[in-house]
């Protein structure tokens, strides 16, 4: 049987037809539905697209594939109703219905959709003749440009929209121009490869960027679709397309990708400068510990752990030889942590250097401490306080002396056991006037170890909610409190570590231990 040969099946009857098209390669895939409402055996459709133009009776050809095109470039489900000139000759008219496929970006890759008889064969004349009449009802008020060019890319046919585009009277003035005629080489010698592309492949171009360079200097940019224009035969004759403004969209885009440059800019001075910060901050920390002797023998050993949260921290600490046989040890912990933070502990470094002649009085240097700070921050528009505590350890007599301002308690190891410092603990520093601080007093023997903290080492959470607290601190402290200081310290923070939710700590630490030999 020829190809062409019309199947002997009521068109009616052939009821509703599946199709889908690939734009990648130009196919078309059809069931036996679609092959009956265009007059063909099942299987004998070649799959091109222009072979399923060729079909569509030449007075609706160019309307089906403008309007195909259209519903491409805006996303649009496609519905036509056409004419179908079978190889006898005879005319049907079907109605054509499509929905465009796209990727996730955004991008056509494909149609598909459904084709049944039109319910009024007899009138098909009028219908098409209808269809001509609204398509031509698109091309006036459509807002997107739409233009036919010939086989030499000038213009043959535009719409108001186009005409409104260039800022000209009527559609007269762009008629037999080029792109050349319109805007500067650059875009339109792309331009023009493009439209010989379409015309050597038959493949359209769809939702391509372009921008247009105009001869005043201005630029604009437009998304467009480019389609083969073909005749009543098939042959193509030409192209077409349809753009739509983007200048906006991308001019905002572009913005944002300069905004986006300068902040990664800044961003990176910005770390520079935290990590110089940085650098500075644990540079104010000790580098060493003094080294104290008593008796010809080594009186005193200190171990450290510190991790700020962030860049900087919130934390300090520090180790003062006060006398040969005496040393003080400073620990405090700001509200809050990162620049700010790390400000008030630079502020607070200095004047506890400044106050070294209260350095053998704990609860007169906290006091003093509390006044200029109070003196420094009443003025702050958020409220910042400092918790801390001093100690200082006579290594001739075995006495401890500290003070406490909200800051949490020492831990003391002995060999007996662990226990938290006794004594008062006042007010945190920096937040009331005339606060004063009370003298606590303690004794030490040989192998005593005192442990310095602040609290992000025991206020973590873990997976299930639930909080590492003091007591579980102590707990972990009395596990280990026969090791060597450096060993009980590193087990501390491994156990509180793994017990957190995300294995690491959510607020500044700082740990630091002070054995006496």
């Amino acid at each position: 049987m020829n190809h062409d040969e019309p199947q002997q099946t009521s068109l009616n009857s052939a009821e509703l037809g599946f199709w889908e098209w690939n734009f990648s390669n130009d196919s078309m895939v059809w069931d036996d539905t679609m092959h009956a409402l265009f007059g063909l055996t099942p299987g004998t459709f070649d799959g091109a697209s222009d072979d399923f133009l060729d079909r569509v009776h030449n007075g609706d050809r160019a309307h089906v594939a403008s309007m195909m095109a259209v519903a491409v470039e805006r996303g649009m489900e496609y519905e036509g109703e056409f004419r179908v000139q079978w190889a006898d000759g005879s005319m049907h008219s079907v109605v054509m219905r499509g929905t465009v496929y796209r990727e996730s970006s955004g991008k056509a890759f494909g149609m598909g959709g459904t084709c049944q008889p039109a319910l009024h064969d007899d009138a098909s004349g009028l219908t098409a003749k209808m269809e001509r009449t609204m398509f031509a009802a698109l091309m006036e008020s459509l807002p997107d440009s739409i233009y036919f060019k010939d086989m030499n890319s000038r213009m043959i046919a535009v719409n108001q929209a186009m005409v409104r585009w260039h800022g000209v009277s009527n559609p007269q003035v762009l008629l037999g121009k080029t792109d050349f005629d319109l805007f500067l080489n650059e875009h339109a010698t792309q331009a023009l490869a493009d439209e010989r592309e379409i015309l050597d492949t038959g493949m359209p171009l769809v939702n391509i960027e372009e921008k247009e360079m105009w001869p005043d200097g201005h630029v604009t940019y437009v998304s467009t679709s480019k389609m083969p224009l073909r005749d009543e035969r098939g042959r193509i004759i030409g192209t077409f397309g349809l753009s739509r403004d983007i200048t906006e969209r991308k001019n905002a885009q572009e913005q944002l990708a300069r905004f986006t440059e300068e902040l990664r800019h800044k961003n990176e001075a910005l770390e520079e400068e935290l990590a110089m910060a940085r650098e500075l901050q644990l540079a104010m920390l000790p580098q060493s510990f003094p080294a104290f002797f008593h008796a010809g023998r080594e009186a005193a050993r200190f171990y450290h752990f510190f991790q700020p949260s962030t860049a900087v921290s919130g934390d300090f600490f520090d180790v003062y030889e006060i006398t040969p046989d005496r040393v003080g040890v400073f620990i405090c912990d700001v509200m809050g942590h990162g620049v700010r933070a790390s400000l008030v502990v630079a502020t607070v470094r200095a004047l506890v250097e400044e106050m070294a002649s209260n350095a053998l009085s704990p609860e007169i240097l906290l006091g003093d401490l509390n006044t200029e700070l109070r003196r420094i921050l009443r003025h702050n528009s958020t409220p910042l306080f400092v918790s801390a505590c001093y100690l200082l350890a006579d290594l001739a007599t075995g006495e401890l002396v500290y003070a406490n301002a909200g800051h949490p308690r020492p831990i003391h190891v002995r060999a007996g056991g662990v226990a938290p410092l006794e004594g008062k603990t006042g007010p945190v520093l920096g937040l009331f006037d005339e606060t004063t601080y009370e003298r606590s007093v303690c004794r030490f023997e040989a192998g005593d170890t005192v442990l310095f903290f602040t609290d992000g080492l025991f206020e973590v959470e873990n997976a299930r909610d639930e909080i590492y607290d003091y007591a579980r601190l102590l707990k972990a402290v009395e596990c280990r409190r026969r090791l060597p200081m450096k060993e009980l310290c590193r087990g501390v923070v491994e156990e509180v570590q793994e017990f957190a939710a995300n294995r690491e700590f959510s607020d500044d630490v700082c740990l630091v231990g002070m054995e006496l030999t």
